[in-house]
């Protein structure tokens, strides 16, 4: 059977409710969950709270009894008109009948289940009938109590069949030996005449157990009645096994009396059979209706903690159900006790959760304080978003479901219950609460058509902007039926993206790649979500759910459109044969009115298309395609997603892929408005396929790139090709290869007439007429949106750029609010012209001149000072300019008059390199440079990285973060800034309040750590020299003993003590750390206004009170200062110096490599007769050591 859809064709949107509300579960039990722990039943029955009575979903009215025939024959008693359900009318049965009362699911029962997948249930002990000579209940005796009687042959045992004569009332199922017995008890049945009142099997108990040896605590009675009380029955079932007569389990449960049992009626008139199903199943099903609780509290609290123990208990998503798991008969009709032993673990407790349904078994009973033991066997668990068929019955008690995970077998369960459609009730309100926006079951249901009619009529639509559309309720569901880690999922939300909102699908958390059942949770749950406009996969591998095909089921193919046109029927598109990639990109883009951007950025890092033929010419095996392609392309060209805007990038494309790209392309109704191309491996004919048959799309196509193929473009046809867009916004060439031609790339009279946004040329040549025809466009009016303008490393110099910065500005002094980057390009030629455009504030609002490589540094200095008086520059970025030399006093002398005085930058990015082959840095005189911010208002944003800083930067920077109240960033990684600088920040920022982002130096703390353990190495080696030289100069030692003159004893490092100096360092970054969290908090408080301007009393007195700023070398002495007791073992310091190396956190191998030395260091620092280690500078600090003259006296060096 196909998914069904619900709803109507003209219903936009299947409305969702508040599931399991009060109001919403009415005609579902409602489980009172909150019961005490108190061991006495009784008084838990008196305390209990009164629980809310099920109404009756088959409306029984009071039975009406009926005189008994004379002759004892079956006498059926008329029971009220049932307001829902169909008549009860008698059934023609035939041997040859279906196999199941539902239709079938194939051959193979649904009852067929994997034992390894879901074990056996574990039974209590047996039922207690009433011992002889108990009276009956009143109402259950007299004429107004019996709904039906008559004899019937019965089977409550392994091949124990016998005749009994059954009673029915309203209450209980009463088993007779005789008919005689039974008038005995109840004066409207007729004593059996002509007939022998004794039994006829008097060694047989006649009460049926699933157990072949009672309980000692049963009540058993050979002579008098037995009593089923019908609140107690779990189900009533017809048995479809192949005998030549018609059998109806009946199974009970008595949870009071710790018993499990069945009984088997065998008739062989259809209609007498029929009529004992119907009366005993009917009778049942008001008595349960009838009772005020409906389950005892302590087995509530036992299904409680099962839930719990899984997260996946709330009291408002907590239903219980018993049912009976039934069991394959077997083909010969005989049974042995190993099946009545699997017959009698089959009872179990159907609990339906948040996320998951739970098959628990039967706890064990059997403790004799009352408590409910956990049972032996396991329980079965599964996801209520994985259901996959769904079988329910007016008519039977008999019930199936079948649940499926990807690329595995159904599991299915054959299972009978009292209470079928409360089930199936409760099973698709959980499923529509954790898919509120889909509107189709993706499961079969074979059952009544207006229960489904009857929840969809009663579904409230949620608000859109309810937990994203309740993506994270659907995420999770899927996860956790899938066993997934939601945890590990990360994503966020840019509400402010051109397609916005927009999903980003971050890295997880834990795991370095995703799994593809996590990917699978994540896509579908994205599906019909009408909350996001564009939604990213950018850099997360989807290589799991590439060429993965799942043929065991079909029930999340995406087969049909939102407004249900078939795909398969009316465009020949056949997904249910396609990869797991295929159809849940397909789904996502087939089942979203409002998505319109999909972004797979280097979602495939390493496919690598094949070709599809081999040397030979002959056909080999196809290349698969990225599959992203053949999912979402034909979508478009039919017309049947509203995504337009695909992104492509970095995945290469074969021959496969441009299949269904060039059908596509060639159709006009397509309407493609951006395609991105980039670093998709394009061949010389595929990337001018794709220019050639992008022309349809002219009307429509706002977004193109083609960048960083290898395939070179033919510029005359680039140029045709290019004259049909008149809609361009965004135009990316760079990295491309071009055929020569003295030719500017596109033809002047249609370029000046688009409205670009972005126009992107980086790593291309630019002749000429081309930067005369940039020059041209961006000085006309229609290039006033132009926002981006990127040509680094185009081989441009310093005319070519003035060139175009006078011809962008239409006023000078009136900055242009354009982005104008020309990095890494000559630019030192021609440098003057540059220096007069900005002098004369003819320059963009950002300018961006990375990479410049001045072989003078006096045209550095000019450009410093054209900028010293600039108005129309917002934002700098001169990062890793490369000067011959460390920065002159001249030079840093303009840089800090550009702080001082400038008075329209916002942003500056002044930051130096660090590479393997080149540095790039200003030098020393940059911290001279920094003092000119302390007067700055306007500059907001400052990067300083890889500027080797050090001690002496970080107490500039201090300094200026005391006075400035205008900067907010300050970006300053990298600098060789160790505990002693950043405590010294940390302690200026406390008088600041403007600052809202400072780094935590996380890198510098790891090269400060590795210094601290070369330190620690090397004073070994000083120790072991020492030792040395005390053995040369031993007789003179000696002599100097014995007159009384000595030297303290050399103490070495111990493994406590390397311990303390790592312990005590980290302890100490973690607090200045704390420090400037507190102090960046306050004041981004202060700039949301939620406190005062001065932050008074946000802090407390502590973290406000400056830290002592200790050196390498001060905290070092400040551990050896509590020495630790030698041993004399041989020393393991030097194992141990080198595992602590091996913990620092990110350490840069060359500076290993540049600290070690094998000289020894001349200088041996000691203090109180231990030696310390020789700390090496940082940065700029300067470093000082204390040495050991002759004479045993310390010194300081100069």
């Amino acid at each position: 059977m196909a998914p069904l859809t619900k709803g109507t064709p003209q219903q936009s949107r299947r409305k969702s409710l508040n599931l399991f509300s009060r109001s919403s579960l009415s005609s579902l039990p409602h489980i009172n969950t909150n019961v005490s722990n108190e061991g006495d039943e009784d008084g838990e029955k008196k305390e209990k709270k009164k629980l809310g009575k099920r109404s009756s979903i088959f409306g029984l009215g009071s039975a009406v009894s009926l005189d008994g025939h004379q002759d004892g024959a079956m006498s059926p008693i008329k029971s009220g008109e049932r307001s829902d359900s169909p008549k009860l009318r008698p059934r023609t049965l035939q041997k040859g009948r279906p196999a199941s009362l539902f239709g079938s699911l194939g051959r193979k029962s649904l009852g067929q289940m994997d034992e390894g997948e879901s074990e056996n249930l574990h039974t209590g002990t047996p039922e207690s009938p009433l011992e002889d000579g108990q009276l009956l209940q009143p109402g259950t005796s007299g004429n107004g109590g019996i709904l039906y009687h008559g004899e019937i042959q019965t089977m409550s045992g392994m091949f124990r069949k016998k005749k009994e004569y059954l009673v029915l009332t309203e209450t209980h199922l009463i088993r007779f030996k005789s008919q005689s017995r039974a008038s005995e008890t109840f004066s409207s049945i007729p004593p059996s005449y002509g007939r022998s009142t004794s039994t006829r099997h008097p060694s047989t108990t006649s009460i049926g157990s699933l157990q072949e040896i009672q309980s000692s605590t049963s009540h058993t009675s050979t002579d008098g009645e037995n009593k089923i009380p019908l609140g107690q029955i779990v189900t009533v079932y017809k048995v479809e096994d192949g005998r030549p007569f018609f059998t109806t389990e009946v199974v009970y449960l008595d949870e009071d009396y710790h018993g499990a049992g069945s009984i088997q009626l065998m008739l062989h008139d259809p209609k007498e059979a029929d009529l004992w199903h119907t009366s005993i199943r009917g009778a049942a099903q008001k008595a349960r209706l009838l009772m005020e609780e409906p389950y005892p509290s302590r087995v509530i609290r036992y299904l409680v903690s099962a839930v719990e123990a899984v997260e996946d208990y709330d009291a408002e998503h907590f239903q219980i159900f018993r049912v009976v798991r039934r069991t394959t008969a077997l083909k010969n009709g005989r049974s042995s006790s190993d099946d009545l032993q699997k017959l009698g673990t089959s009872l179990s407790y159907l609990v339906v959760g948040i996320n998951r349904v739970h098959l628990i078994p039967l706890p064990d009973f059997t403790d004799g304080a009352g408590r409910l033991l956990q049972p032996k066997t396991s329980r079965s668990t599964y996801g209520i978003v994985s259901i996959v068929d769904m079988r329910v019955s007016y008519d039977d008690d008999r019930f199936e479901l079948a649940f499926r995970n990807p690329c595995q077998a159904m599991n299915i369960l054959e299972l009978a219950t009292s209470a079928p459609t409360d089930i199936a009730v409760a099973l698709i309100r959980a499923w529509q609460y954790l898919k509120p926006r889909w509107e189709d079951y993706n499961f079969n249901f074979a059952g009544p058509r207006r229960l489904l009619q009857s929840l969809d009529d009663k579904l409230s639509s949620p608000s859109k902007e309810e937990d994203l559309g309740c993506f994270d309720r659907t995420l999770v569901a899927y996860c956790m039926a899938y066993n997934c880690n939601a945890a590990n999922i990360q994503y966020s939300i840019d509400w402010e993206a051109e397609d916005a909102p927009e999903f980003g699908l971050w890295p997880p958390l834990y795991s370095n790649k995703y799994t593809f059942l996590e990917l699978l949770a994540i896509m579908r749950a994205l599906r019909y979500n009408e909350i996001f406009g564009s939604i990213s996969f950018k850099d997360i591998d989807l290589h799991s759910l590439h060429g993965v095909l799942d043929s065991n089921g079909s029930e999340h193919v995406a087969n049909a459109t939102r407004s249900g046109i078939s795909i398969q029927k009316y465009f020949n598109l056949k997904p249910q044969e396609k990869t797991l990639l295929h159809q849940e990109v397909q789904a996502i883009a087939l089942k979203s009115r409002k998505l319109r951007k999909l972004d797979f950025t280097n979602t495939l890092p390493r496919r690598r298309p094949k070709d599809n033929f081999d040397f030979e010419g002959g056909e080999v095996d196809k290349d698969p395609g990225s599959e992203i392609v053949a999912a979402i392309f034909p979508l478009c060209q039919v017309q049947a997603t509203s995504v337009d805007r695909i992104v492509l990038s970095g995945i290469e494309l074969g021959e496969t892929d441009l299949d269904d790209l060039i059908p596509t392309f060639a159709k006009a109704a397509s309407a493609i408005r951006g395609i991105d191309f980039s670093r998709c491996g394009l061949n010389d004919r595929g990337i001018m396929q794709m220019i050639t048959h992008l022309e349809r799309q002219n009307a429509t196509l706002e977004f193109l790139n083609i960048s960083g193929n290898p395939g070179r473009i033919h510029l005359e046809q680039f140029q045709a090709s290019m004259s049909r867009f008149t809609n361009l916004k965004r135009l990316d060439l760079s990295r491309t290869t071009w055929t020569p031609s003295s030719q500017p790339l596109v033809l002047p009279e249609v370029m000046l007439t688009w409205h670009l946004e972005e126009l992107i040329l980086n790593g291309i040549p630019i002749n000429e007429r081309t930067l005369e025809l940039i020059a041209h466009y961006v000085a006309c009016d229609n290039s006033m949106g132009l926002r981006t303008l990127q040509m680094d490393q185009c081989g441009l110099n310093g005319e070519h750029v003035a060139l175009l910065m006078y011809a962008m500005t239409k006023t000078p002094g009136e900055a242009r609010n354009l982005e104008f980057h020309v990095s890494s390009n000559r630019l030192e030629k021609g440098i003057g012209e540059i220096v007069k455009a900005i002098e004369t504030n003819h320059a963009p609002s950002h300018l961006f001149l990375r990479m410049i490589e001045f072989n003078k540094e006096e045209h550095f200095r000019r450009l410093l000072q054209a900028l010293r008086t600039n108005t129309t520059i917002h934002s700098l970025d001169i990062s890793k300019a490369s000067l011959p030399y460390d920065a002159e006093p001249d030079t840093c002398e303009a840089m800090r008059q550009v702080f001082a005085e400038n008075t329209t930058l916002k942003e500056l990015d002044i930051s130096g390199e660090q590479a393997h082959l080149e540095v790039t840095r200003f030098g020393i005189g940059l911290n001279h440079a920094l003092t000119g911010l302390k007067g700055n208002t306007t500059l907001k944003i400052l990067r300083i990285e890889y500027q080797n800083l050090g001690l002496e930067g970080a107490n500039t920077l201090s300094t200026v973060l005391e006075e400035n109240k205008g900067l907010t960033h300050i970006f300053c990684e990298h600098n060789d800034i160790n505990l002693q600088g950043f405590t010294i920040l940390v302690n200026a920022l406390a008088k600041n309040y403007s600052l809202l982002v400072l780094p935590f130096m996380q890198d510098d703390q790891n090269l400060s750590m590795k210094r601290m353990n070369i330190s620690m190495r090397d004073s070994r080696q000083v120790a072991n020299a020492a030792r040395h030289e005390n053995l040369v100069k031993g007789s003179v030692r000696r002599r100097l003993t014995t007159l009384g003159v000595t030297k303290p004893a050399k103490q070495e490092l111990t493994p406590q003590d390397v311990d303390d100096v790592v312990r005590v360092l980290n302890d100490r970054w973690e607090h200045e750390m704390n420090r400037l969290t507190a102090f960046l908090q306050r004041n981004n408080d202060i700039a949301a206004g939620i406190c005062g301007p001065d932050g008074e009393g946000v802090l407390s007195e502590e973290t406000m009170r400056p830290t002592t700023a200790l050196s390498d070398k001060g905290l070092l002495e400040q551990v050896l200062s509590n020495t630790t007791p030698r041993v004399e073992l041989g020393n393991p310091v030097d194992g141990h110096i080198d595992r602590i190396a091996e913990l620092d956190l990110s350490p840069t191998k060359e500076f290993g490599a540049k600290q070690e030395n094998p000289k020894l260091p001349e200088g041996k620092a000691e203090l109180d007769g231990g030696i310390l280690p020789v700390i090496p500078g940082s940065g700029k600090e300067k470093a000082f050591e204390l040495g050991e003259s002759d004479s045993g006296m310390f010194e300081m060096d100069s």
